[in-house]
């Protein structure tokens, strides 16, 4: 998966084993308007959209913005390559609403999400170097540990975590509605809630949000899904379950 992708190395260099994007949510953002400036609620390919914001379709930094985009929920593609804005696409460009949606866009990144979850009570490590440790204990690789805490911090200013000081992450308020939730409307999702198309009732499984963000990334049934980036999943996978569970007591 390009997400996938887009949080690793070169091929042959150590993988990070979370997923986070390499551009910052303002730059997510300008894939969005311009697929709302253009099409609306329409869907485009990539020549279009890379066309729209003056790149081309062949250079790394657009597949690395599409991708980024993707990430924090913006838009979504489906399996011709045709992209469209998510609900939480059209909410982030929408002034009225920017504020929320742009601090769901955050949490939705699996490495945002982790920080946000292990430093919400206190401050955050001191410096550059010392925040970058912490990113490569939470699965980021040492190669891109600088990229990371720059796109990081860019977006964490840019959806007003730091509005108390850029030395803690504090949820920015906004008047109460309820939390979007952009993800696809398909097979993942009634996976995630527990559920299929059988019955009624709320008897969904509580799935921890990296957990879920991860199993609404899986392709649907049929589509081509590469072995290498399937190993991928699966190390994002395990190295999720080591961050949200604790060891139990080992047995003899």
């Amino acid at each position: 998966m390009a997400e996938a992708k887009a949080s690793s190395d070169d091929a042959g260099r150590q993988r990070s084993t979370i997923a986070f994007p390499y551009v910052s949510l303002n730059d997510a953002m300008k894939l969005a308007e311009a697929i709302h400036g253009n099409v609306g609620l329409g869907e485009c390919d990539d020549a279009q959209l890379a066309a729209w914001t003056g790149q081309s379709t062949k250079s790394s930094g657009f597949r690395v913005q599409l991708s980024g985009a993707r990430m924090y929920g913006l838009i979504q593609t489906d399996g011709n390559g045709r992209h469209r804005l998510t609900d939480l696409g059209q909410m982030v460009i929408d002034p009225s609403r920017a504020r929320e949606g742009k601090a769901t866009a955050f949490l939705n990144v699996p490495l945002y999400k982790a920080i946000f979850e292990k430093y919400r009570s206190g401050i955050l490590p001191p410096n550059a170097a010392a925040l970058e440790r912490e990113m490569v204990s939470l699965g980021v690789s040492d190669k891109v540990k600088d990229r990371a805490r720059q796109a990081f911090e860019k977006s964490a200013e840019q959806s007003a975590f730091f509005e108390h000081g850029k030395n803690r992450l504090v949820m920015p308020g906004f008047a109460a509605r309820d939390t979007v939730r952009d993800e696809p409307k398909a097979e993942p999702e009634a996976l995630a809630h527990g559920g299929g198309n059988g019955g009624g009732g709320g008897g969904g499984v509580d799935i921890d949000p990296i957990i879920r963000g991860l199993l609404v990334r899986l392709p649907k049934s049929g589509e081509v899904w590469p072995e290498e980036e399937r190993k991928l999943w699966l190390q994002l996978l395990e190295g999720s379950f080591k961050l949200i569970y604790q060891e139990g007591p080992k047995t003899n």
